[in-house]
């Protein structure tokens, strides 16, 4: 079909295709034509539009010709007319159609639906087994053989037997004493007073001496877990106390060009819990600083340019570290970051076995992490770890010294008291 209207589309009429009169049923759409080998004359103008619906384009108006009026097109060739036969052959039953055929013809297509559907009659939906003949339906609407129909049936009957008989049966465990008669069950059902089986004087004494006995356990258990819960806060802020009352506790804290394994050093501070700074310089890490880094501490390349190396301050680090108990939160990370720093150094210094020198200087020392006990001070519990949420170090502003006095401020917190 083409939807190129010469005449003035305003001035036609259209029809939907049922709706076309008798006495234009034999226009033709130049689609229509085509098939007829005609085409619209030279100035033949359209009698009419026709409505149809396209699937995929939906509805559109084609001009509707007179074939009497039409003019012949060139007769087709041996070949086209066997390319047009090849196409508007059925693969399956071979017939010749008057459309174009893709998988099978519209009849081919509702023979095969239709045997699926007869065959679908035939099969039993549970057995699976094929009858000669159309099966009956069950109560679900799906086709049975008798054989399944009365297993059904049988089945329903014992689930209403063993209904009945669990209603009329007191519940509790491997009690079988009836508690009411099938009529006087119906009887409340029906007045709206049924509310389910229950249990038979005995078991109901029973029962609720479980239940009390199953509260009363519970709410030992809940007093336990309290108390466990304050002693572990009372040794956490003991710890907070004796760490701060230590002369020899210092607080260790690194800022870094990233959180990866190879990350390096950029700014590293010591303090003591009294507040005295023992270490607290810029470092310069050798490679660029990644301006997400910068970003949160703000440290820049322009800041170290002149700064020392980490190699340059390892003799001053050891010195001040050197038999004292070294606080760190988040202990791990930056432990990790001097286990690095210190192999980078050996390694240029030309040790043997770089990774054992480093393993063996960071033996030599006394970590401690406060992360986690100040985490399980605050109680903040997450079901998802089966843990204490870790807490973030609120009070620095991710420069090392700042963080180190914000570790300190951290300890004060705990040792005051009040923890969850």
């Amino acid at each position: 079909m083409t939807a190129s209207v010469t005449a003035e589309p305003d001035s036609l009429p259209v029809y939907k295709r049922a709706e076309i009169p008798e006495h234009l049923k034999h226009l033709r759409t130049t689609t229509e034509l085509k098939a007829q080998r005609l085409k619209p004359a030279e100035g033949q103008q359209p009698v009419a539009l026709v409505r149809v619906y396209r699937r995929g384009h939906g509805w559109g108006e084609f001009p509707l010709y007179d074939p009497a009026g039409a003019a012949k097109m060139r007769p087709l060739s041996g070949k086209q007319q066997q390319a047009m036969q090849d196409r508007r052959t059925c693969p399956e039953c071979r017939e010749i159609r008057g459309y174009v055929v893709y998988i099978r013809c519209e009849e081919c297509r509702r023979q095969a639906q239709q045997e699926a559907q007869d065959r679908q009659a035939r099969t039993c939906h549970r057995c699976r087994r094929m009858a000669g003949a159309a099966l009956p339906k069950d109560p679900y609407g799906w086709f049975a053989c008798e054989s399944c129909r009365i297993q059904y049936a049988l089945r329903k009957q014992q689930e209403a037997e063993e209904l009945a008989r669990f209603s009329r049966t007191c519940l509790g465990h491997e009690c079988t004493t009836q508690i009411a008669t099938d009529q006087e069950i119906a009887a409340a059902r029906a007045a709206g007073t049924w509310r389910g089986p229950w249990r038979c004087p005995p078991c109901a004494e029973r029962w609720e001496a479980e239940q009390r006995e199953r509260q009363r356990q519970a709410q030992e258990d809940r007093e336990r877990a309290a108390e466990d819960r304050r002693n572990e806060v009372a040794r956490l802020e003991e710890w907070a106390r004796m760490v701060l009352a230590d002369p020899d506790t210092v607080i260790l804290d690194t800022e870094t060009t990233g959180l990866e394994d190879d990350a390096r050093i950029v700014d590293l501070a010591v303090i003591t819990v009294a507040g005295e700074s023992l270490v607290d310089t810029l470092v310069n890490p050798g490679e660029p600083i990644p301006r997400e880094a910068t970003g949160i501490h703000g440290i820049a390349d322009q800041d170290v340019a002149g700064a020392p190396a980490f190699g340059s301050i390892l003799e001053r680090l050891a010195a001040v570290l050197d038999g004292k108990r070294c606080l760190i939160y988040n202990q791990p990370y930056d432990v990790a970051r001097l286990r690095h720093e210190l192999t980078v150094h050996y390694r240029q210094t030309g040790h043997a076995d770089p990774e054992a020198s480093a393993a063996e200087w960071i033996g030599r020392m006394r970590f401690e992490d406060v992360m986690i006990p100040y985490s399980d001070w605050c109680g903040d519990w997450s079901d998802y770890w089966g843990n204490y949420t870790w807490q973030p170090l609120y009070g620095g502003d991710h420069r090392a010294a700042s963080d180190c006095r914000a570790v300190v401020e951290r300890l004060r917190e705990m040792a005051a008291g009040g923890g969850a």
